[in-house]
């Protein structure tokens, strides 16, 4: 038993340690707040929406969207695409009601429900032989949209003007933010994306290069032409990986955002996130290609192998942590007066307020170079209730492994509602 607490407390110490250093680099390597000016190129830009029982929320979406489009430069000519999967819902039937001049819509009848990886496929095989049949893949800009996804005009400009100023980019990742807050839950979501996210994909910048998160994605026709969707659960790491390994350049910006809507109630919540744990595990099989490839550096393999084996160590970690929680206070007990237990429980609570009031800052500096600025005392508290969101998730690892052994690989879609859509959105400069 003392061998097996001493090894929980190594563990535990390890990925203590971890976390501290990856604070201190996410505090340290931050992105500057630069905005590309759209230039005279004629750029094509296409907005895919992947819609699988949207009925709720979809026609407002492309409502909002279109309104946007209206107001980009003349030199960005711009569609969307809305891909049905086939949906038992009345979402045909509300997207055939949008008169939005810039929407088309296609539907996958009859199909077995692979996914996004395929709807995704569709759209690029669609726009192929289609609308983009004569366009130089180059100059034309493929943005991936969630069904309950908002984008300024500015924003969406400033996506397309980073394409233009920088050729290498074949692959731009958005910020991500949450409108609807009424709850705790949707509060640690935003945070979570704003914050941690953010400040993580700023430091991939700096040293590596960013990771696409699904929504808010935007590539380079030309790249989704040689690199079509996978069918992971975690389709957009599966996309980053593959390009990567293709020598493209993948880049993340974080004061350009996309809004979407926060999960209200736990138990979503929770589906939505095994699925995306279990999205990794299906990802490791990469890992030897990575670690083999010269297009990738050190930090990036490094990174990614962490990042990838999260799942198992995931199911490590809160068992050892728990273990050594227990046997500091024990001991702390049982001896206050000589021992040196205590003094180390408390640095570490020492510690872990000090790093809440990192979190804080970079959420706030996140949070106002995105135009959302928000109040120091509030986005502390945020901080610090954010542990406990951490041990739901933290919950998340045995679920997706379990599911993975069991061969459960069914797409668990996240359901958007309408109740509160939109009413939270931010419009700075709409």
């Amino acid at each position: 038993m003392h061998v097996i607490i001493n090894l929980a407390i190594t563990i535990s110490s390890l990925f203590y340690l971890y976390f501290l250093f990856n604070i201190m680099l996410v505090n340290h390597y931050r992105e500057p707040t630069t905005t590309p000016q759209k230039g005279q190129q004629p750029m094509r830009l296409y907005l895919i929406i992947p819609v699988l029982n949207e009925a709720a929320i979809i026609q407002k979406t492309i409502t909002q969207l279109s309104a946007q489009l209206d107001q980009l430069p003349k030199t960005i000519q711009a569609q969307i695409i809305a891909v049905d999967d086939n949906s038992t819902d009345r979402s045909l039937s509300e997207l055939a009601q949008t008169d939005s001049p810039y929407l088309q819509v296609l539907h996958r009848a009859g199909n077995e429900k692979q996914g996004k990886g395929a709807v995704l496929n569709t759209a690029i095989q669609y726009l192929q032989h289609t609308l983009a049949k004569d366009a130089d893949p180059e100059q034309t800009i493929v943005g991936v949209l969630d069904a309950d996804a908002f984008m300024t005009s500015q924003d969406l400009t400033a996506v397309v003007a980073n394409f233009e100023q920088q050729p290498k980019i074949a692959m731009l990742q958005t910020g991500v933010s949450i409108y609807n807050q009424p709850n705790w839950l949707t509060r640690m979501q935003n945070f979570e994306f704003m914050c941690v996210n953010s400040a993580t994909q700023q430091l991939r910048n700096r040293l590596g290069q960013g990771i696409a998160s699904g929504n808010g994605q935007f590539v380079r026709l030309s790249l989704a032409l040689v690199n079509p969707w996978g069918d992971r659960l975690l389709e957009d790491l599966e996309f980053t990986l593959r390009t990567w390994l293709l020598g493209r350049q993948v880049r993340f910006t974080h004061t350009i955002v996309v809004q979407q809507e926060g999960v209200e109630k736990l138990r979503p919540f929770f589906k939505q996130r095994v699925r995306w744990c279990q999205g990794a595990v299906q990802c490791m099989h990469y890992l030897p290609a990575l670690w083999r490839s010269k297009n990738l550096n050190w930090f990036q393999r490094i990174d990614t192998t962490f990042w990838i084996l999260m799942p198992i160590t995931g199911c490590i970690v809160p068992v050892t942590s728990l273990v050594t929680l227990i046997t500091l206070i024990m001991r702390s007990l049982q001896d206050w007066v000589t021992g040196w237990h205590h003094v180390a429980l408390i640095t570490v609570i020492l510690i872990a307020l000090f790093a809440c009031l990192i979190l804080t800052i970079l959420f706030q500096r996140n949070s106002a170079d995105a135009q959302q600025a928000t109040k120091f005392w509030p986005a502390l508290w945020d901080s610090i209730s954010f542990q406990g969101y951490l041990l739901i998730i933290g919950l998340t690892p045995y679920a997706a492994i379990a599911r993975q052994l069991g061969g459960q690989t069914n797409w668990t879609k996240t359901r958007h509602g309408a109740g509160r859509a939109y009413a939270g959105l931010k419009r700075q400069g709409a």
